[in-house]
């Protein structure tokens, strides 16, 4: 079991009214991991950071420890003589400590590891991330085979005006979980066609078993709204940076979808106090469908809901009506970069040569990372090990896909969302018109 999965499993255990010892180590906790020899100064809150001043070991800081590679650099070392300290920040608040090491004087880390991509903008904004134009340039000179293997979005998820500043390896994405048993009893059958086959089967659910959710959501406010801006994207709203345009047709039908369904009872009205693990433990206790990322598979295994008898996935249609294609998916991707004002730039770049390696990408994979952007790895026989349900529509739709709406001003468009989202889910009488009306000027005023 992967570090991410008992972390999530002990979320599950809650909410299905399970003991629980300790339910928040992933966002609560402030304690870092180093690897290497250890060696550590004082943060600026208090936490241990990684002495990166040396000019010996190579400092990386990483937001999960699944994306380092299970030999901890030591094939790297062998390889280029170079060792690696590596750290552990997993409570999401790596660019408020640079900020405050920066204030101090303190020395930052030599590499940032799988941050969210949305978040690279403020790094370069504040000076901490440089171009990438020229370590991409050597990689493809020094070993094309392997640059060439790289999917073009894994550097354009993060180039701004036409500047590259980081290389998004790895990215998770959001599919449609779903009872196998309660799909085979109702007469549902995947991939679905469109968003109203969609609508239609959770009808179909809901008049097979009356008394059942349909489909869970999370709608807590201060949880985010993904499963919102998912359909928003499949249906065609177009958006700028993460500005939706909710009045446009495609926005409208998103809005009347959720409307319908949670008007219909095939959402739950109390999912308004739900956050991500209520929400996927209302799938495992008991659910229809579920729009969840990628690698939450390895959740429902472990909260007792087996693949494929309990549960199975299939793709978000991209299609209103089943008429032409109408949106796009999207993919939230996590980043490596080198930082500015490293000692040891040519070696700190090796790391990202290291992390694209396709038996790193798999081993991590196993250890509970996200499918990679890197096309070896990506069609090795080994993923149907881990992944067994990583079947050819999956694979079109990541393929596919769209970088997540991301922007400096996306935590206040989320909040709005946030609260659209909450009307819905409780019951509204207001139209999709009048809602997209009313929140429009709303998420406008944040660019």
């Amino acid at each position: 079991m992967t570090v991410k999965s008992s972390r999530r499993l002990l979320a599950f255990l809650l909410v299905l009214g399970l003991v629980m010892a300790a339910c928040a180590s992933e966002e609560g906790d402030t304690s870092t991991t180093v690897g290497g020899d250890g060696t550590t100064v004082a943060g600026g809150d208090g936490t241990t950071v990684a002495d990166g001043g040396d000019g010996e070991a190579l400092q990386v800081w990483v937001t999960r420890d699944y994306y380092i590679p299970p030999d901890d650099f030591e094939s790297f070392t062998a390889d280029t003589g170079v060792e690696v300290e590596w750290n552990l920040q997993a409570n999401d608040d790596i660019f408020q400590q640079f900020q405050r090491m920066a204030d101090a004087g303190q020395p930052l880390p030599d590499v940032l590891g799988a941050e969210d991509s949305f978040l690279i903008e403020s790094y370069v904004d504040a000076g901490f991330i440089e171009s990438h134009d020229e370590i991409a340039a050597t990689w493809e000179a020094e070993a094309p085979d392997q640059f060439g293997t790289l999917l073009p979005l894994a550097w354009d998820e993060t180039t701004l005006d036409g500047v590259k500043y980081g290389l998004s390896v790895t990215a998770n994405f959001d599919v449609l979980y779903y009872n196998s048993a309660w799909f085979e009893e109702a007469g549902v059958t995947v991939p679905f066609e469109s968003l109203d086959a969609v609508l239609d089967g959770m009808r179909a659910l809901k008049e097979s078993r009356p008394d059942s959710i349909p489909f869970t959501v999370q709608a807590l406010a201060g949880d985010g709204v993904t499963t919102l801006k998912t359909v928003l994207a499949a249906a065609g709203a177009p958006f700028d940076g993460p500005i939706f345009d909710l009045e446009s047709p495609g926005g409208i039908y998103a809005i009347n979808w959720f409307l319908q369904a949670a008007n219909e009872g095939l959402l739950p009205p109390e999912a308004i106090a739900w956050g991500e693990a209520e929400s996927r433990g209302a799938f495992v206790a008991g659910a229809g469908m579920i729009l969840d990322g990628f690698t939450t598979a390895a959740d429902f295994n472990e909260g007792g809901l087996a693949y494929p008898e309990g549960w199975d996935v299939t793709p978000v249609p991209l299609s209103q009506s089943g008429d032409g294609v109408d949106g796009v998916a999207l993919s939230a991707a996590r980043t490596w970069a080198v930082l500015a004002g490293t000692d040891q730039p040519d070696e700190a770049a090796l790391v990202l040569r290291y992390i694209a390696e396709t038996d790193n990408l798999i081993e991590a994979a196993g250890n509970g990372s996200v499918p990679m952007r890197q096309t070896e790895a990506f069609n090795d026989p080994r993923l149907l090990e881990i992944w067994p349900f990583f079947n050819d529509d999956l694979k079109a739709a990541y393929e596919g896909s769209t970088p997540a709406p991301a922007g400096t001003n996306a935590g206040e468009v989320e909040a709005i969302l946030e609260q659209m989202f909450g009307e819905i889910v409780i019951g509204t009488e207001k139209t999709a018109e009048e809602l997209a009306a009313e929140y429009q000027p709303q998420i406008d005023a944040t660019a």
